[in-house]
């Protein structure tokens, strides 16, 4: 069964050739690697070319604008592998990682998704101060994976089951509606924790903050996880009620902050996102899409 692994980049020029060192170490190679840029302005494109020519892995490369869900879907209509692994630049697979995340799928017809383990690299102290709130991930239920597309393989058929990644939300989001189509059409989510991928936390708060704000902006598009921002709202509104949380006193500002940009992601999101396009429907509070709702359980 063929396995491919898909990636997209955008201005990754100062990690880009660290990532593809960790993708011709892997133990278990792909088939065929297939990425798709952009439009990278600061060089990724040109050291990607130089550095695909190496491999002794078929590449194919494309280079286009179009947001992450737009370049993960055109990845995937590149290559005809039955089985895709995806992973994003700037997020570093341990050399088992691919055995690891296609495993499953190989060894269980049942499975239709695998998602992995995803650990914040702490290189200075705010990293280590992000990972204390970003880092801590419990192995989920299966019925509960909601794994980020930079750690996560999947059956080919269960991404065209759902129309593929929902190419209309700006940004974000994208991986967590893909996720929540598949679970509400009965598609088989399994975890391996031995598939790990290691991604670079943000170097300052004022990175991490967009990266917030990023991900409200997605949420609210996608109508996504509702009670969580009403929880930043309230915590916004009335700061007191940190003091009410298990951590208390610790890093007040920080945590302040951080809800505050959660929220006004969320609130750009509701105000300026876009709107499902037509035949989208949401059914049980999750926006389907038109494939989707055509392979909905009877």
């Amino acid at each position: 069964m063929k396995r491919a692994l898909i990636a997209t980049l955008y201005n990754e020029a100062d990690n880009v050739s660290r990532w593809w060192d960790c993708l011709m170490r892997q133990t278990v190679r792909p088939d065929e690697i297939v990425l798709v840029d952009g439009g990278s302005k600061d060089g990724t494109w040109e050291k990607l070319q130089a550095l695909a020519r190496q491999s002794p892995v078929p590449v194919k490369l494309e280079q286009r604008r179009c947001n992450i869900a737009g370049g993960r879907n055109r990845a995937i209509q590149l290559t005809n592998a039955e089985i895709i692994a995806s992973n994003d630049a700037g997020s570093f697979p341990e050399p088992d990682w691919f055995g690891e995340i296609t495993r499953l799928l190989l060894e269980n017809e049942q499975l239709d998704i695998v998602g992995g383990k995803s650990v914040i690299s702490m290189e200075n102290e705010f990293q280590e101060l992000m990972a204390s709130f970003d880092g801590r991930e419990p192995e989920p239920a299966p019925g509960q994976l909601n794994g980020s597309s930079r750690n996560i393989a999947y059956r080919r058929a269960a991404w065209a089951a759902v129309g593929g990644y929902p190419e209309w939300l700006t940004l974000t989001a994208e991986d967590a509606l893909f996720n929540h189509q598949l679970h509400a059409i009965g598609k088989v989510f399994g975890y391996n924790s031995r598939a790990i991928v290691r991604w670079a936390g943000r170097e300052n708060e004022a990175e991490y903050f967009r990266m917030l704000y990023s991900y409200g902006y997605g949420s609210a598009e996608a109508r996504l996880f509702p009670f969580s921002y009403v929880v930043h709202a309230s915590i916004t509104l009335f700061p007191f009620l940190l003091l009410f949380s298990q951590r208390r006193l610790n890093h007040l500002r920080f945590r302040y902050l951080r809800n505050a940009a959660c929220v006004r992601g969320w609130l750009a999101g509701k105000l300026r996102g876009h709107s499902a396009p037509a035949g989208w429907r949401r059914v049980n509070g999750i926006f389907l899409s038109p494939e989707a709702l055509r392979h909905l359980p009877k």
